[in-house]
């Protein structure tokens, strides 16, 4: 049987994306794949028919340097597939089928998933053999999965770089307040990672805001100021997406919405800094970290690179044993299942609140004995060793 497949990457990049890629690639050609392609920015990029055809990457040196590249080799979109377009979804279907696509592979998050579930429905319908198969990926870790690939490795730049930055905010003697914005619209996934370096530098990062858990100004500012009490300076790590109480305007403003109807939520770090401004009289820097955290190759994970390559093999292999609609996901730190696109598509796993210390505003140990396995190799928390004076 002749085997042609179709790749595509969408949403945000991560720093192992492109593993996951390499990994369908290598393990297509190994099963002897006919064509090998990959769609250029997803599909907006089919729908004009770009794509390119991927054989260089069997060389295994070509191959090498692609896992271990940033960002996204394909190119990324935002594109929505209305579940009622079904003139569109059948041009999509007669384009992978006048090329001879028989497995369709799409790398991406909760919103790619849907694009899985819509075209795969689609296939079902019209009677068509194309295999749609989920390839997961976002730093969020909110895909409904064990782990996510690119999550660690983001989680290791977010908790070096809180690191650095905590050993800069103390080297003066007045009050001050460090306040970094990191990505999370729904889930503190990625922020909870702050905790990573109290774990090895106490008392570090001070304060930890995620979305799971409410957040109340009043109780925001005596807190800050609890801790400008005992010492000069207060870290202070949050997700751009908090969850504001009734007593706060939310912070959505609804400008810059993607094809999807997210929203935009950066910049609440800056709101919250005003606040200290006007109760704590002291000086008060906010940070976003943007889109360093997801493409920051130099912090990259080797365990985090290492699944994401097998969980490109793994759906190569599922679409070889004629599945469809499905999502690859972990089990736990090894294990690979697939499970019903249904399940994941649209659907967001929230941070526990169980492994939030709500009145500290800290993660507690079960997160870390979670996390730190998933990062590093060795089963321990690998930070740089800095002298800090006591």
């Amino acid at each position: 049987m002749i085997r042609k497949c179709m790749i595509g990457q969408s949403g945000g990049p991560t720093a192992v994306i492109n593993a996951s890629l390499a990994g369908i690639i290598q393990s297509a050609f190994q099963a002897g794949y006919d064509q090998v392609y990959g769609m250029v920015h997803g599909i907006a990029g089919l729908l004009e028919e770009q794509w390119i055809d991927l054989r260089l990457f069997q060389d295994e040196h070509q191959l090498k340097s692609l896992m271990e590249t940033p960002s996204m080799y394909l190119g990324s979109c935002r594109f929505k597939i209305e579940p009622e377009d079904q003139a569109l979804q059948q041009k999509i279907i007669d384009i992978l089928t006048k090329h001879g696509i028989t497995d369709f592979f799409y790398i991406g998050g909760n919103d790619s998933m849907d694009t899985i579930k819509i075209l795969s429905h689609y296939a079902k319908k019209v009677h068509s053999n194309i295999h749609f198969m989920g390839v997961p990926k976002t730093i969020d870790n909110d895909l409904k999965t064990y782990v996510t690939p690119g999550y660690p490795s983001a989680c290791h730049y977010v908790a070096t770089t809180l690191l650095e930055v905590a050993l800069d905010s103390v080297v003066y003697p007045q009050k001050a307040v460090t306040i970094v914005e990191i990505m999370g619209r729904d889930a503190g996934w990625l922020t909870a990672s702050a905790q990573i370096v109290n774990e090895v530098y106490p008392h570090t990062v001070d304060l930890i805001y995620l979305p799971e858990d409410t957040f109340n100004r009043s109780c925001f500012i005596e807190h800050v100021q609890r801790v400008l009490k005992q010492k000069n300076h207060c870290m202070i790590a949050v997700s751009e997406g908090l969850h504001f109480d009734q007593e706060i305007h939310a912070f959505d403003t609804g400008i810059q919405k993607d094809a999807f109807g997210h929203s935009s939520h950066h910049g609440c770090s800056n709101i919250l800094k005003e606040w200290v401004l006007q109760t704590c009289q002291c000086k008060v820097r906010a940070i976003q970290l943007s889109t360093l955290q997801r493409c920051a190759a130099h912090l990259v994970s080797l365990v985090d690179r290492q699944n994401a390559f097998k969980v490109g093999a793994y759906a190569l292999h599922c679409a070889l044993e004629n599945q469809s609609g499905v999502m690859v996901s972990f089990l736990d730190q090894k294990q690979m299942t697939t499970v019903p696109i249904e399940d994941v598509a649209n659907d967001v796993k929230k941070f526990p609140m169980e492994w939030i210390d709500t009145e500290n505003k800290q993660i507690k140990k079960a997160y870390i004995d979670y996390i730190v396995p998933l990062i590093y190799e060795s089963g321990k928390i690998e930070l740089p060793h800095y002298e800090i004076r006591s």
